[in-house]
């Protein structure tokens, strides 16, 4: 029993009496953007997802780097920001359900409050923080910030489409890319490579031994594949064939991921035409740089 005054109180009823909000959320290392999320709601309670919670969930067991709930709670009550720090246990979901919830948004935030607190539950979803690669983080197709222009000339709309062609021939089953380089464009004779994503060293080698790519999250561990992505494959064959890629211009189905983005910005690609976002486009940082010129094709 707690007691407020003389009068002893239950612990739901002690919750609903000094807490106005508790936060609720998987935490597998405090970092910065968590520490700006608590910050944000400073002085409420904060109860970390504990293992009976995380267990249920395939990406969540994956993603934990070796911190364990009860860890994340000593440091994060080592800052001072909330007025109490505790792991969630079932046995005290009876105990927050009447008192209004924050949390993440995010896939699991979600699954949570549908199958524990239910409809009637007081809950604030805050998306103001990207916390982790989410599936919804990681099917998000972001556009690199101050992309130079759009397009919606005939030309590159059918050089896109090509590219969209020969992305429907990959037998990645992850995701399917396209991408045409074609030195000079609109001139006499220019040479043109094409490719898509393809497994190596065959496009059988998944069935024979799997696929790596299937122990993550899309976006995540991105070198972990078996697949030749589409830019580094047109990228080695203009290079096998004797073509220069210096003022090339390239066009790929969905933005490049980091590593393929600094293969074009250091190839020389005069310009890198794209039709789908991506999740990841730290590439394009690399590709102003080399005063790559991106541009996105409007389908």
């Amino acid at each position: 029993m707690l007691k407020r005054g003389s009068q002893p109180l239950c612990r739901r009823c002690a919750m609903k009496s000094i807490v106005d909000t508790i936060l609720i959320a998987y935490v597998a290392v405090p970092h910065a953007g968590y520490l700006k999320f608590f910050r944000a709601y400073e002085g409420s309670v904060l109860y970390i997802l504990g293992n009976e919670f995380i267990k249920e969930f395939p990406s969540l067991v994956r993603h934990l780097p070796g911190v364990t709930p009860e860890e994340s709670k000593k440091m994060i009550e080592s800052l001072g920001i909330f007025t109490e720090v505790h792991v969630l246990a079932p046995a005290v979901l009876d105990v927050i359900k009447d008192v209004p919830v924050v949390m993440p948004d995010e896939d699991v935030s979600h699954a949570f409050v549908e199958k524990y607190l239910g409809s009637n539950a007081s809950v604030t979803f805050d998306g103001s923080w990207r916390l982790r690669w989410d599936w919804g983080a990681t099917q998000m197709r972001r556009r690199p910030e101050r992309e130079c222009r759009v397009s919606t000339d005939e030309f590159d709309r059918e050089m896109m489409s090509l590219a969209y062609g020969f992305a429907q021939k990959s037998p990645d089953w992850w995701r399917q890319i396209g991408a045409v380089l074609m030195t000079r464009p609109k001139v006499l004779n220019p040479s043109v490579v094409s490719k898509f994503n393809q497994h190596i060293p065959s496009e059988q080698s998944v069935y024979c031994y799997g696929d790596p790519r299937s122990n993550f999250e899309p976006g995540q561990s991105i070198e972990f594949s078996s697949a030749l992505h589409a830019e580094a494959g047109v990228i080695a064959e203009a290079a096998r064939r004797g073509i220069c890629t210096k003022g090339c211009y390239l066009w790929v189905t969905t933005f490049p991921c980091p590593p393929c983005a600094y293969l074009c910005a250091f190839s020389g690609i005069q310009r890198l035409y794209y039709a789908d976002g991506y999740a990841l486009v730290s590439g394009a940082e690399v590709l102003q740089a080399k005063g790559v010129e991106i541009i996105r094709v409007e389908m």
